[in-house]
């Protein structure tokens, strides 16, 4: 190790710069305040004897200035001193001084004090390079952060793209819908979608959970709840031999997709879900339940009322059955389906939306446009969350009958 000695008497200038070599440091030596800090800028020193009785200054003053240089280390400094008082103790520390040794000194209690400092330096060495590791890992971990990020702020711009555009219409059938993911991405997924030259299909499902592997889930999902044959669609059958297909009405779509995705010991994922099939020309609309909060029936000249009887969510257990309900509509009926991250909104003054409120809404904004009532829900849940982040991702699906 190297020590700086600031002293300016030669005797003992002398004497220290021979016992110190004796002791096996390279020593640099300094006469006065002003050469010592020159040294110290110019070479890596962190040690420092120095005399509290300079010329041109003293020895509380250079350990003000050497901690005011700043240095990319630590540098430690003892202070020789005759005085003897508690004053000057206090003053030579609060300067920056480390350490004290009074005169006359005694040369092995100078090379314990320079052992014990230079133990300090070593646990500063130490510090500094975990310090300088733990900040490489955190540079590291940030790039992979905005890597994970720009990733899932892809996947979600991905999701949204999978969503029907506003305004979707066939067969005369309007829909329109709120989607306000908890995170980027979201376990909720809804769709609206033409079986044939008659009957139209729209489902509305969550899966369990929040975050990438719900998202995930529904990526699996969409793909599967197509009305392309070729893709595999559950939601069409092709008859043995003949050029036909056959629509596969709800109950038995649901028991396929519970056959595919039950629950077994290496998985806990599972999904809620409306499915439904309006026949536009026998003016009915066949739904099945699959554990998802009950549908909103809107009709003309009577209350919004809730329909449907509930049914086991898929994934659960793969001796679930599932039933269909038949609505028979008239133009100008609504329904509606929805998630239950609304219903169980928790709002500012601690209590959930609920079903009732959300009943009551839809039979209060009968007569305006489906997609003025996206904006008035989204505006209303906003408003009783209180413009915070939502616990649960929130999906809504109105349709507008013809």
């Amino acid at each position: 190790m190297r020590i700086l000695i600031v002293e300016n008497d030669l005797l003992m200038r002398t004497m220290l710069e021979k016992t110190l070599r004796k002791f096996g440091y390279e020593i640099d030596i300094a006469f006065n305040s002003n050469d010592a800090l020159q040294l110290l800028l110019t070479k890596p020193i962190q040690f420092v004897v120095t005399n509290w009785v300079l010329s041109g200054g003293d020895g509380p003053s250079l350990c003000r200035a050497i901690r005011a240089l700043d240095l990319p280390y630590y540098t430690y400094i003892i202070l020789v001193t005759s005085f003897e008082s508690t004053e000057s103790l206090i003053e030579g520390l609060g300067a920056g001084a480390d350490d004290f040794i009074r005169k006359p000194m005694q040369l092995n209690e100078l090379h314990a004090r320079i052992r014990a400092g230079e133990r300090v330096l070593a646990l500063e060495k130490t510090l500094n390079e975990r310090n300088a590791k733990l900040g490489e890992l955190n540079a590291n971990l940030m790039k992979a952060h905005e890597l994970i990020n720009n990733e899932l702020k892809m996947a979600a711009k991905m999701q949204w793209e999978l969503l029907p555009p506003p305004a979707t219409k066939y067969l005369d059938i309007s829909i329109d819908w709120l989607f306000c993911p908890s995170y980027l991405m979201s376990g909720d997924l809804f769709n609206f979608l033409r079986l044939d030259e008659t009957h139209v299909g729209f489902y509305s499902l969550d899966v369990a959970g929040h975050g990438v592997s719900a998202a995930m889930m529904s990526f699996s999902l969409f793909s599967q709840l197509t009305s392309e044959l070729q893709r595999g669609s559950p939601l069409k059958r092709k008859l043995p031999g003949k050029p036909h297909y056959q629509i596969v009405p709800p109950a038995a779509v649901m028991a396929e997709l519970n056959s595919q995705f039950h629950t077994d010991a290496n998985s806990w994922l599972y999904f809620t879900m409306v499915y439904g099939i309006v026949d536009t020309t026998a003016r009915t609309i066949e739904l099945t339940q699959a554990g998802h909060p009950n549908p909103i029936y809107i009709a003309q000249h009577e209350a919004a009322r809730f329909i449907g009887d509930g049914g086991f969510p898929i994934g659960l257990t793969d001796i679930a059955e599932y039933d269909s309900i038949v609505v028979n509509y008239n133009p100008g009926d609504r329904i509606v389906l929805y998630s239950d991250g609304i219903t169980e909104c928790v709002g500012v003054n601690g209590e959930m939306f609920g079903c009732e409120q959300l009943l009551e809404f839809f039979d209060n904004n009968r007569d305006i446009s489906i997609s003025e009532v996206s904006k008035a829900l989204n505006k209303r849940i906003q408003e009783w969350r209180g413009r915070q982040a939502f616990d649960d991702d929130i999906s809504m699906l109105i349709l507008a009958l013809a």
